[in-house]
């Protein structure tokens, strides 16, 4: 801060000072009583505006979560659930293949080339 900013500042409180040295007493308290009147509104305003910001969010994770899918736990011995997992689904979308990484390493080495050349 500068010394022309301290100057302006200084100015400025001293006319503030002599300001409210020249207020009657009755405008003053009108003043402060007007000042906590304003503060006291401003907080209990608040509320309602949050009760309703609180409603609203609930409410749209509510209707949220209706969307969401259903997740179903597999039912049956662990041996037969390992099978329905290895083989095909309805779509053909997931074999033994697929989950398989031995593939992977064939398919990268050198013996797999001359076999796809064929």
């Amino acid at each position: 801060m500068n010394h022309r900013d301290h100057d302006f500042d200084a100015h400025a409180r001293s006319l503030h000072h002599a300001s409210l040295q020249q207020l009657s007493p009755q405008t003053l308290a009108r003043l402060r009583g007007a000042r906590t009147q304003a503060q006291t509104a401003g907080s209990t305003r608040r509320w309602p505006w949050l009760a309703a910001t609180a409603f609203t969010g609930l409410l749209a994770i509510g209707l949220g979560a209706q969307f969401l899918p259903a997740a179903k736990a597999p039912t049956g011995e662990p041996a037969q659930l390992a099978a329905q997992a290895a083989a095909t689904d309805a779509n053909g979308s997931v074999t033994l293949l697929d989950e398989n990484p031995d593939l992977y390493l064939w398919l990268a080495s050198s013996e797999a080339q001359p076999l796809a050349m064929e």
